[in-house]
């Protein structure tokens, strides 16, 4: 688990003056996972730097459940006025609109973009039972076992879900999907030789790779990533349309005012600038990255597309939020 520092934010240095975002004292960030995971630290870590750049008090507030909706739902009820945000990661806002019905939020219509605030990257790893070290040999071996082929993600649905699904479709193999609830299940089962590959957030293959547990065969970032340099990326394996990325964002109610959002991202700006976030973020695999609300809103709106489209490729059927 990662650790991380608890800590209620206090009113630091404002670098707004009596601007509009020093005049409230709170500013609350709401998150839909629980404390310790890497969203939760994502989100003390920038609130941390952020009581410097806006001079207000700042807190985390967890409301983990519905796999992050809940959190959703809170923000999209809040007052808009610039006082609660929720940091979320892409997938809830862009995926889940193509992986569930009956959504209780849209993501265009309920929420105003204010800033991505880092990137990350999934994986595909295979367990060291599987006798291959790249992805074409991997490729040969599903072939040759199909029976065994197979491949892990947290939750059907889901975008590793989706991606190892794709790269199936783009390689030309079969590879039975295992959902699970969460890493610590995948991990035992891959160590023990029963799930052959596992796609998943880079972050959580690092250490066990390094470790010598399990064997990453592809990124899915367009480079490399700094914590793996001899790691090749899905493009330079022969898929280049599989290259995607998970933005970690913060989006407001969708009436907040634009100017209050525009403030806001000037502080997040200087705030993913702070050599303390960027430190942190970076123990995460995490790149830092504060997209303004116009370019965010735009990405926004390509993510919605292109999951739709993967959905429709794989004839995913969608299943009601519960």
């Amino acid at each position: 688990m990662i650790n991380r520092r608890h800590f209620t934010l206090a009113a630091g240095a404002s670098a707004f003056g009596t601007s509009a975002l020093a005049q409230a004292e709170l500013l609350r960030i709401v998150v839909g996972f629980p404390a310790g995971g890497v969203v939760d630290v994502v989100a003390r870590e920038l609130g941390e730097a952020l009581k410097v750049t806006t001079g207000r008090n700042v807190i985390v507030e967890n409301r983990p459940g519905a796999g992050g909706r809940l959190a959703v739902m809170a923000v999209k009820a809040a007052p808009p006025d610039g006082n609660t945000l929720l940091l979320t990661p892409s997938s809830i806002m862009t995926l889940y609109p193509s992986a569930l019905n009956k959504l209780p939020y849209d993501t265009l219509a309920d929420f105003a973009p204010v800033s991505t605030v880092c990137q990350s990257t999934n994986a595909l790893a295979i367990g060291m039972h599987v006798p291959a070290r790249t992805m074409g040999e991997f490729i040969a071996w599903c072939k040759a076992n199909p029976k065994d082929a197979s491949y892990a993600s947290p939750g059907a649905g889901s975008a590793p879900h989706f991606l190892g699904a794709q790269i199936a479709k783009a390689a030309g193999i079969e590879m039975l999907h295992v959902p699970y609830k969460g890493a610590p299940d995948i991990l035992v089962d891959l160590y023990g030789g029963r799930i052959a590959a596992f796609v998943t957030a880079l972050s959580n293959a690092v250490q066990p790779s390094r470790d010598g547990k399990m064997r990453i065969l592809v990124t899915t970032a367009d480079r490399r990533s700094a914590a793996l340099p001899d790691v090749p990326t899905v493009r330079e394996a022969g898929f280049p349309d599989l290259a995607v990325t998970e933005w970690f964002g913060l989006l407001a109610p969708a009436a907040t005012p634009a100017p209050r959002v525009a403030a806001m991202h000037a502080a997040i700006e200087k705030a993913v600038a702070a050599e303390s976030v960027k430190k942190a973020f970076g123990q995460m695999v995490l790149d830092p990255d504060a997209t303004a609300p116009a370019a965010f809103s735009n990405r926004i709106r390509a993510d919605l597309d292109r999951w739709a489209g993967v959905a429709r490729s794989l004839n995913y059927q969608r299943v009601d939020a519960t």
